[in-house]
């Protein structure tokens, strides 16, 4: 009886973690693909990946992979698409930084920059030392001040500054005391 209580035992665990690796397996796949630009394929492995977390019941798909899909769908131009899959992530996983940080740097593609530095500073403040975040602002800073500096640049010349008004009352540069008797 311990035996078979045991071999049951030994093929659970030996099916967690046989799925558990299948599981990090596909997502080092997916990985590759995305880190390669290979969209499609990456899409299609994550369907795969998404379909095998979700057979279980009540099982849901991970927020890494929701993460990569995201990613996904920004590498095939769909930024709209990844800008809400990751503003659902951040309303389910808060905590989590790496939503604000990827849907940070969407919004800077766009040119979107106040939204683009919300986004990083709400990823700082999940997780103070993510220092991907505090390097994408500081991209952020810099390329915005790059842009500031050239359009200040590019102003035609002109008066530098308004000419003063005339001073109400008058002024003097020495000092009248009159001795009192």
């Amino acid at each position: 009886m311990f035996f078979h209580w045991f071999l049951l035992r030994v093929f659970t665990v030996a099916l967690f973690l046989g799925s558990s690796l299948a599981w990090a397996n596909d997502t080092l796949e997916i990985e590759e693909h995305i880190r390669n630009k290979q969209w499609t394929q990456a899409q299609q492995k994550l369907q795969s990946a998404i379909k095998q977390s979700t057979a279980k019941p009540g099982s849901a798909v991970s927020p890494q992979l929701r993460l990569m899909n995201s990613q996904i769908l920004a590498g095939l131009g769909q930024s709209d698409k990844a800008i809400e899959e990751l503003q659902a992530l951040i309303q389910e996983f808060p905590e989590l930084p790496e939503p604000y940080n990827n849907l940070g740097v969407l919004h800077a593609a766009q040119g979107n920059y106040h939204a683009a530095t919300t986004a990083f500073l709400l990823a700082i403040q999940a997780r103070p030392n993510y220092k991907i975040a505090h390097q994408n602002l500081g991209d952020l800073y810099t390329a915005m001040a790059q842009q500031a500096y050239a359009k200040a640049k590019a102003v035609q010349a002109g008066p530098a500054l308004l000419p003063l008004p005339a001073p109400a009352a008058s002024t003097t540069t020495t000092t009248n005391i009159r001795a009192v008797r």
